[in-house]
């Protein structure tokens, strides 16, 4: 072969290998194990397995950086009933792949964990980050929804209009942004008419969040006898989203409006990851 058939070949390979742009992902997690629940019981849980990883391996496949964080920096848990199978398409080697990767990554080690705090996220700048993630697991009921810093983070994706993908309970998130989140989320865990602050930035987008009928399969399965203090789909319509789900239940449903980019339930996590990365 030529020395020109052997250059153009290499760049060739470089042009394939290398994507046109490699993004720094800001990959948002719980660092809660317990949600709280009715009566005083409570629930062990922590981010969900597929939500998070399926997602992460597609990122990082596409020559993405990850950066991972949780409000004060100390490593995630799992969701225990998260480690199926069942929610890796019921093929070994798909669950093998993706918890070697989690194993390689460190994710839950209390030592050599990558996970920053929210505070170091904003002391390396929000606008250093191309794009936001946020799985589920009912971790994020507990701390997300009230975490004012993070509702900094997500107005900043919101002003520079970047892609802000989550998935299941994920979306919860989305009050932390709400004025009086507080006083907001206080109310629904009372059972009141919560009266939401209109200057909501997601107020009339359209989204998505784990369904209110399948958090009542959930409840009967995987609560432990235990009742939620509120649903996320009604919280989120209450604050002013536009919610939309799929015709069934656990199908895949991802909904796109303006940024925002919001799956349903654990079936949904490849969808939001595609979304995202189509904007990348």
């Amino acid at each position: 072969m030529s020395l020109k058939k052997i250059v153009a070949s290499a760049l060739v390979a470089l042009t394939v290998s290398i994507p046109s742009f490699a993004g720094n992902i800001l990959i948002v997690m719980s660092d809660k194990q317990d949600l709280e629940l009715k009566e005083g019981k409570s629930y062990r849980t922590g981010f969900y397995f597929n939500e998070l990883m399926e997602p992460v391996k597609q990122f990082l496949d596409a020559g993405h950086t990850l950066t991972f964080t949780t409000p004060s920096g100390v490593a995630p848990a799992m969701d225990p009933n998260s480690d199926s199978l069942q929610l890796f398409k019921g093929d070994q080697d798909y669950y093998d792949a993706h918890k070697a990767l989690l194993d390689e990554l460190k994710i839950m080690d209390h030592k050599e964990s990558p996970v920053i705090s929210f505070n170091r996220v904003e002391q390396i700048g929000v606008n250093e980050f191309d794009a936001f993630f946020a799985p589920g697991g009912h971790a994020p009921m507990e701390d997300l929804l009230l975490d004012d810093q993070l509702g900094r983070i997500l107005t900043a994706f919101h002003k520079g209009n970047k892609p802000t993908g989550l998935v299941c309970h994920g979306p919860i998130a989305l009050l932390s942004t709400l004025p009086n989140n507080d006083e907001f989320v206080a109310q629904l865990e009372k059972g009141e008419k919560a009266q939401p602050d209109s200057a909501w930035i997601y107020s009339g987008y359209k989204m998505t969040v784990f369904s209110n009928t399948e958090e009542d399969t959930a409840t009967k399965y995987y609560l432990n006898g235990g009742q939620m203090k509120f649903y996320p789909e009604t919280a989120l319509d209450l604050a002013g989203g536009k919610y939309q789900r799929s015709e069934a239940d656990w199908q895949p449903k991802v909904v796109v409006d303006r940024e925002l980019i919001t799956g349903q339930n654990p079936a949904s996590a490849e969808g939001v990851a595609k979304e995202i990365l189509k904007r990348l």
